[in-house]
């Protein structure tokens, strides 16, 4: 049966004395003899101990400050039995309600071993822990003070360099600069019954490509299906007809009334 032995502080081990340990993955509402309920993480720690493996259930109370080892007795067992011990610790552990998980500290590398078990307060108590100086960063190196060493004197405003004036352009650049394409000639679709304006200052191969444009333009208005010939108008005969058709169908219709 687990009982409370308030007489440990610490299981004071090294780590190559650990075999398996275990953390809680969340904190849990626990109240313990004599103390209010408050806020715990729990953990396993399993260890050779002088007469055999020893199994430590260790409540970590945060509003208290203070660890609760609870161990079985005997507190060590040969290590046939240290499989047995090592479920029944965790069942007891799991049935305050924590949920544990295996850090599994025996597959890491030594270094990576002992800066775990260093950061856990069952080595040397909570007190080890807290009192424990935070890493200070590491100062920026400075430049050496030597009588070598000269900050670098301010130039004075005098010896600022002017801007480089620009450099003159050149006859021929003047020349390309200057130089522009002929604009180009732009000839609009000819409407019916009108002609097109060509500028006077087209040459004879610019009239060609006029007369060719305009050739093509009016192949293209011809062959379009919504233009078609105009009719001729009525002749008066034709209006003639027209209109006496138009009485006799207006007689039919007041006849009909």
């Amino acid at each position: 049966m687990f009982q409370w032995d308030k007489s440990i502080k610490a299981l004071g081990l090294p780590v190559a004395r650990v075999l398996h340990l275990f953390r809680s993955m969340r904190d849990v509402q626990l109240a313990l003899p004599g103390l209010p309920a408050q806020e715990a993480s729990a953990y396993l720690c399993q260890y050779k101990g002088d007469q055999g493996v020893g199994t430590a259930a260790v409540f970590h109370l945060h509003k208290s400050g203070q660890l609760a080892f609870y161990v079985d007795s005997p507190c060590e067992v040969p290590a046939g039995k240290a499989d047995s011990v090592l479920d029944q610790t965790l069942m007891f552990v799991e049935s305050m309600g924590f949920l544990m998980t295996d850090l599994d500290i025996h597959l890491l590398s030594a270094g990576d071993r002992e800066m775990l078990w260093s950061s856990l307060p069952l080595e040397n108590g909570l007190q080890a822990v807290e009192k424990a100086p935070a890493p200070k960063p590491a100062p920026l190196s400075a430049p050496s003070a030597g009588p070598s060493a000269k900050a670098p004197a301010a130039k004075p405003a005098a010896a600022v360099s002017a801007p480089t004036p620009a450099e003159p352009v050149r006859p021929s650049q003047a020349v390309a600069l200057e130089a522009k394409p002929a604009p180009a000639v732009f000839v609009a679709a000819p409407e019916p019954g009108r002609g097109v304006a060509v500028p006077a200052a087209a040459g004879a191969d610019d009239q060609a490509n006029v007369d060719d444009l305009l050739a093509a333009v009016e192949e293209l208005r011809t062959r379009r299906p919504g233009v078609r010939a105009r009719k001729k108008p009525p002749t008066p005969e034709e209006l003639r007809r027209r209109r006496q058709e138009l009485r006799e169908n207006i007689g039919r219709v007041l006849a009909s009334l």
